[in-house]
């Protein structure tokens, strides 16, 4: 899908949104974050996708949307995934108020996820996964996650840990290395065989999905960047927040900047 803003074309992206029940009412969110390194730094244009109650994941309210657009951003949240909601979404029953929970569950992203990554797969379509949106791929192909990285190895967790104690702004400075894949796709555009990343989540990449390469790990050996193999585009996660400070960290540039180059090859062949 072409969008004509101030005499450029820009391609058009669809980033998933989160289910935020407050006060008795769904409301759908995202942090502007996101929005905001897409126009800036990735040069696209974004549609914000709805998330799916149970009762509607057969219909028809995302579904149409998908073939027009020419990238999909699968955005973090501090949410954890239901694997059997993610790899088929249409089988849950009737959406309850115990599917969102803030910070616990969030089924209604979850359907949504499943039906942007299984949609964007069949067209080809240039993905960019960040934090939750990693562990979504991860899920969507097959793998598993560990429930919990403060209980898997105490001073790993520490590691990966948000620091409440912190201003939020803060909490998203840079946390620890990577190792980067030589023969990758993330190292052409990292430039670099290590980095320094701001990565901050509960859950994370227990056993990785056989579709997906490993792109970037760190010393506990957990992997923080995969990418789906033989994919016809850039159809990537990373665990870390390239969307926080993006004004003034080189690798989130390069990789946003990357995601836009790839959304307009996509957008120009398939021109409509």
């Amino acid at each position: 899908m072409i969008s004509q803003q101030a005499g450029s074309v820009r391609a058009v992206v669809g980033i998933t949104s989160n289910r935020l029940l407050a006060d008795g009412v769904h409301r759908d969110w995202l942090r502007r974050k996101y929005v905001q390194a897409l126009v800036r730094y990735a040069g696209v244009t974004s549609v914000i996708l709805p998330t799916i109650d149970a009762d509607d994941a057969g219909d028809d309210s995302v579904l149409p949307i998908m073939p027009r657009l020419d990238g999909l951003v699968l955005t973090g949240d501090e949410s954890n995934i239901d694997p059997a909601i993610l790899r088929s979404a249409a089988s849950s029953t009737r959406t309850s108020q115990q599917d969102v929970e803030a910070g616990i569950r969030d089924r209604p992203r979850d359907r949504l996820s499943a039906t942007a990554i299984g949609t964007a797969v069949a067209f080809g379509m240039p993905i960019l996964g960040i934090c939750r949106g990693l562990q979504e791929l991860n899920v969507y192909f097959g793998g598993t996650l560990h429930a919990s990285l403060s209980e898997w190895r105490l001073e790993s967790g520490a590691m990966h840990a948000e620091k409440p104690c912190l201003p939020r702004d803060r909490q998203y400075d840079v946390t620890h290395s990577v190792t980067i894949r030589s023969d990758g796709v993330l190292f052409p555009i990292a430039g670099a065989t290590e980095a320094q990343v701001n990565s901050l989540h509960n859950q994370g990449i227990e056993k990785l999905a056989a579709p997906l390469m490993p792109e970037a790990w760190t010393s506990d050996g957990l992997v923080e960047a995969a990418s789906v193999v033989g994919a016809p585009t850039l159809q990537i996660g990373v665990q870390w927040h390239p969307e926080w400070h993006v004004a003034t960290d080189l690798l989130s540039k390069r990789l946003f900047k990357a995601f836009g180059e790839a959304c307009v090859a996509y957008c120009q062949r398939n021109k409509r």
